[in-house]
């Protein structure tokens, strides 16, 4: 099973929901380099920026950014 790029996700907290919706809809989903556990929050209660890659399986591909742009 091949997993590719579909995006790239600003923070934890955008991931975390993408994977949300994502697995609602039935497409299995990883979240690359870290988990949604490893929220940090800074200042003014906002979580900290940082990439966070989410991969589909190639399959999934095009019903996944058909998602994306609902």
């Amino acid at each position: 099973m091949d997993f590719v790029q579909l995006t790239i996700c600003g923070n934890a907290f955008e991931a975390s929901l993408l994977k949300g919706k994502l697995e609602t809809a039935g497409i299995p989903c990883i979240l690359q380099g870290g988990s949604t556990s490893s929220v940090v929050i800074g200042s003014g209660g906002t979580s900290a920026a940082y990439s966070v890659p989410i991969l589909v399986r190639t399959e999934d591909l095009p019903s996944a950014k058909s998602l994306l742009t609902e």
